[in-house]
């Protein structure tokens, strides 16, 4: 019978061998020594210093140190030098490069506007390009889906967005898409669920939180046994329902649709794409306006996606509108506390204690404190950090964190911009009766908080968006001129800087003077600034601090030896 092979050898050894080996290392060790030995362990030698019994020794110490001073002079002078020597070189770059630009102004004109055009054309931040984009994708798609944020669908849903696509014509149909629904208490979804199928044909639907990239994915899939993850995070619920809904609507069509998505930020346009998908074909995160332009993504051979950027929040909305639908971050613009006021006047005081379990507060500044002390955001010193609290709540109110939902107005009513012939033609087409069906089964599957737990939150109703370039000209223009002025000064700047160096240079060797004064004169400044009034003298304080500064570096022989 064969001998099975082992895995690792074996680290055994004769006896004869292993003393041999030790005995080698001994000998090396000795040798290592004796030339350590014969060479001498050489250590750095420490500065003694003067002894105490010199004769001389303050004299010896004061030379010493004044010799220090002059190398320390000439360093600086040498400084000077070379500042002096960069400065006339510049000037005469400067004025070669004006003379220059006078002699060809036409060409600088010229060469200016194109950089300005380009970078306009690249910056994929701006609201522009949001809107262009926007509408690009209203244009090329046959079914539309607004996403709402099921704890506050009206403050979601935009009028002007809403108008442009009934009266485009051309069978376009808009759907509603009700997202988030495992953040609010079931009978509100029911009663929004409702109210809202009255106007447009609304889908109830919770995304999948933790979709991996394609790559993952497909290594997965190579392995014998995957492990199948089933917490609720990654779940998704409604997605059979609204591609059923699509699928129908291609064989009464019979033709391959386009579906493009929109909605206001943070509300998960990305989020339902990756989830009909089933893996992660958008980029999604907590950021607001991760999504910069339209990206098309196939479902299977009938269905397009499109996803879109966020539609732009109005600037004459109300500060809670702002504050949840704005495309840029608050902390950008620094009205973080105006935000966070807003959100805390719209919500019960009392529920806003419990979530966050933090005591009575007056106001919102004392809510921020109060906060930050409790999740441990604290500052230099320990004081607390009020603006990262604020971040974090409205991280928590525009994520999918917080558990609040807002009650429904007290009677329907169609909105101002719809009728009812637009209503009708909306909804035809459509099978509701099963559409209903697959959201009760949607709504039967999905784990919902308690009511007593979730906030109370006041809408501020529907929000008014941007769609034409035409309203966002004011800004931009405005951008514009201050860099067509700002390249247009660079060389009038260029060389009023040359003449303000030369100014610091001399006034750096008039303080370098200056600052080696006597002691005397600073007992004369403290009696002048007690003489001086309280407003006067907090101005004149920092002056005269560094002052005495620059004088302790310089080192006076008549004040230490007597």
């Amino acid at each position: 019978m064969r001998r099975p092979k082992l895995k690792k050898a074996s680290k055994r050894m004769t006896c004869h061998k292993r003393y041999k080996i030790q005995k080698k290392v001994r000998e090396h060790s000795r040798k290592l020594r004796k030339e350590a030995k014969k060479r001498g362990h050489k250590k750095p030698k420490k500065d003694p210093g003067i002894p105490n019994a010199a004769p001389f020794k303050e004299e010896v110490l004061r030379e010493a140190e004044q010799r220090k001073q002059r190398l320390e002079e000439l360093k600086q002078k040498q400084k000077l030098a070379r500042q002096k020597d960069l400065e006339k070189k510049r000037k005469l770059q400067t004025k070669k490069n004006a003379t220059k630009a006078n002699e060809h102004p036409e060409e600088k004109e010229s060469t200016m506007k194109p950089k300005a055009k380009s970078n306009r054309l690249l910056d994929k931040n701006s609201n522009k390009s949001f809107c262009r984009e926007l509408k690009k994708v209203i244009e090329a798609s046959d079914i539309v889906l607004q996403v709402l944020d099921a704890r506050d669908p009206l403050g979601c849903r935009c009028s002007q967005v809403e108008q442009i696509i009934t009266q485009s014509g051309g069978n376009k149909k808009l759907l509603l898409v009700l997202n988030k629904i495992d953040l609010i208490p079931r009978e509100n979804l029911e009663k929004w669920l409702h109210y809202l199928k009255n106007e447009f044909p609304t889908v109830a639907f919770k995304s999948s939180m933790q979709l991996k990239d394609r790559s993952v994915q497909e290594k997965k899939l190579t392995k014998k046994r995957a492990r199948i993850d089933l917490s609720r995070g990654s779940m998704c619920f409604g997605s059979e329902c609204l591609l059923k809904l699509l699928r129908d609507h291609c064989k009464t069509q019979d033709k391959a649709i386009q579906v493009g998505v929109i909605g206001f930020s943070n509300v998960g346009k990305s989020s339902i794409i990756n989830s009909l998908k089933e893996m992660r074909a958008c980029n999604v995160g907590p950021v607001r306006g991760v999504t910069k332009c339209m990206q098309i993504v196939h479902i299977d051979k009938q269905i397009k996606m499109i996803d879109s950027p966020s539609i732009i929040a109005a600037p004459s909305n109300s500060a809670l509108a702002l504050a949840l639908r704005s495309t840029t971050d608050i902390e950008e613009s620094g009205k973080l506390l105006d935000a966070v006021n807003a959100i805390l006047k719209h919500c019960s005081k009392q529920q806003m204690m419990l979530y966050y379990n933090i005591p009575d507060f007056r106001n919102s500044v004392e809510f921020l404190t109060l906060l930050a002390q409790k999740r441990g955001m604290l500052k230099k010193g320990g004081v607390p950090d009020t603006q990262s609290a604020a971040k974090l709540l409205l991280y928590d109110w525009t994520g999918a964190k917080v558990s609040y939902h807002s009650l429904l107005p007290a009677s329907w009513s169609l909105s101002p911009h719809l009728t009812n012939e637009v209503v009708a033609e909306m909804q035809q087409g459509f099978n509701l009766e099963e559409l209903a069906k697959d959201n009760m089964d949607t709504i039967k599957a999905v784990k919902y908080p308690n009511l007593a737990s979730s906030i109370v939150f006041q809408s501020s109703g529907l929000t008014n968006g941007t769609i034409e370039e035409n309203e966002l000209t004011e800004g931009t223009s405005e951008l514009e001129n201050m860099e067509t002025s700002e390249e247009g000064e660079d060389l009038t700047e260029d060389d009023q800087d040359s003449d303000e160096e030369e100014e610091v240079v001399e006034e750096e060797s008039d303080v370098q003077t200056s600052s080696k004064t006597n002691p005397a004169k600073l007992s004369v400044d403290d009696e002048s600034l007690e003489k001086q009034p309280a407003g006067e003298q907090s101005r004149t304080l920092s002056f005269n601090l560094d002052e005495t500064a620059d004088q302790d570096d310089a080192y006076d022989f008549n004040t230490d030896y007597v």
